[in-house]
């Protein structure tokens, strides 16, 4: 039988875990000693048990199934991404194989599943941080990361609980506005010049004007105009099916002059089934691909908080706060921007000092008086002392 310790011993300097034990004996005796990558010592006791487990059944040559302490890290993300590819149909497939991917080359694509703690996520954090990635992009990564600890404790790589349970997202302000009229016509020339200015391989700078405009006309997501396939134009309308949308949801969208104008341009340099003329490399594109034309617009115009979903954000202040008052339903809104609820869609209304304005002066004009009080003139309004005063002095209680 293998000799056996009594548990996990702790590495006074560091503080962390590892296994020491010997297998056989006699002189086939072997010592085998590995980090349990963990301070915590009841999780360093389960790992030694589970790994005491592997080290007896490789000793005397028992094949067992893959179990908790056997996942490797890499082998496990690698069959994540093949069961979100093939069995989830995931579509951002990618963007999940990538993000894993930099959590393993953090953690190292050799580590068990089930030696992944708290002290790892912090890691991955403090890696992230200094990547510069955004506070959006690293709560999305320890979000795929919940999902992929769930499916390998369903998978029984993991013992369970899962690690990133205790890990809450950050708090971010959203810095996304709707942009003025005149920030408007900064960013439609910005992109003009870009437009007249980028080389011939540079084909999203070449487009940049068509993108800007097509987004700030229709209320688009970038992403859903990147794969536009021109079988979404249907006469006088664009329809979007239910698998092209990110609510999941058909959408339709009027086709107006402006954005019929566009179409024309783009249909006399059509090269395929999608109506931007881009190279595709694995066919669908996310919004990342738009970047440098993000960067360039912000160069040009100044307006350093610029994104091209801010254009989303306009185009829906000014169906909401326009439109609505035209006669058009909050319904219309709703399926235009492709929202399953109300909520959402009102929250794409941005406060806009004139309209505020004009709504407290419709208030005043409804009441049968006018709503104005200049500034520095009594509004003819007397507090409550001085009423009970007067009353005091009428006599009257």
């Amino acid at each position: 039988m293998p000799r056996r310790r009594e548990g996990p011993v702790k590495n006074t300097q560091t503080g962390y875990y590892f296994f020491d034990s010997y297998v056989g004996l006699g002189p086939d005796r072997q010592r085998i000693r590995f980090s349990l990558h963990t301070q915590d010592s009841g999780r360093a006791q389960f790992l030694f048990e589970q790994e005491w487990k592997r080290v007896w059944a490789e000793y005397y040559g028992v094949k067992t199934p893959r179990s908790q302490a056997a996942a490797k890290l890499g082998d496990a993300i690698e069959e994540f991404v093949k069961y979100e590819r093939d069995v989830r149909r995931a579509r951002e497939w990618r963007t999940i194989q990538a993000r894993l991917g930099f959590a393993a080359a953090v953690w190292g694509p050799v580590r068990r599943v089930s030696s992944i703690n708290h002290d790892d996520l912090t890691r991955l954090d403090k890696a992230l941080k200094e990547a510069g990635r955004s506070l959006h992009t690293i709560n999305h990564y320890f979000a795929l990361l919940k999902t992929f600890f769930s499916w390998a404790i369903d998978k029984n790589y993991h013992p369970g609980p899962s690690p990133i349970k205790a890990v809450r997202p950050y708090i971010v302000d959203d810095k996304r506005r709707a942009y003025s009229p005149e920030e408007i016509e900064k960013i439609l020339e910005a992109a003009a010049r870009i437009e007249k200015e980028a080389r011939p391989a540079d084909l999203i700078m070449r487009n940049g004007r068509r993108i800007v405009t097509m987004l700030l006309l229709t209320g688009m997501r970038l992403g859903e105009f990147l794969n536009m396939k021109w079988s979404a134009v249907q006469g006088s309308q664009i329809v979007f099916l239910r698998t092209e949308t990110k609510q999941r949801r058909e959408k339709v969208i009027p086709v107006t002059p402006a954005i019929h104008k566009i179409l024309d341009e783009l249909l006399k340099e059509r090269k395929d089934e999608y109506v931007l003329p881009l190279r595709r490399r694995h066919g669908v594109m996310n919004a990342g691909y738009a970047d440098n034309l993000i960067r360039k617009i912000r160069e040009l115009t100044g307006i350093n908080d610029f994104v091209l979903h801010g254009l989303r954000h306009t185009a829906s202040t000014i169906m909401v706060s326009e439109a609505l008052g035209r006669g058009v339903g909050i319904a219309d809104v709703m399926q235009v921007l492709g929202h399953s609820q109300v909520k959402t869609t009102m929250k794409y209304q941005h406060a806009d000092l004139s309209r505020m304005r004009r709504a407290v002066e419709v208030l005043g004009q409804r009441a049968g008086r006018k709503a104005k009080v200049d500034k520095g003139k009594s509004s003819g309004y007397t507090g409550p002392d001085e009423k009970l005063g007067n009353r005091a002095k009428s006599g009257k209680k």
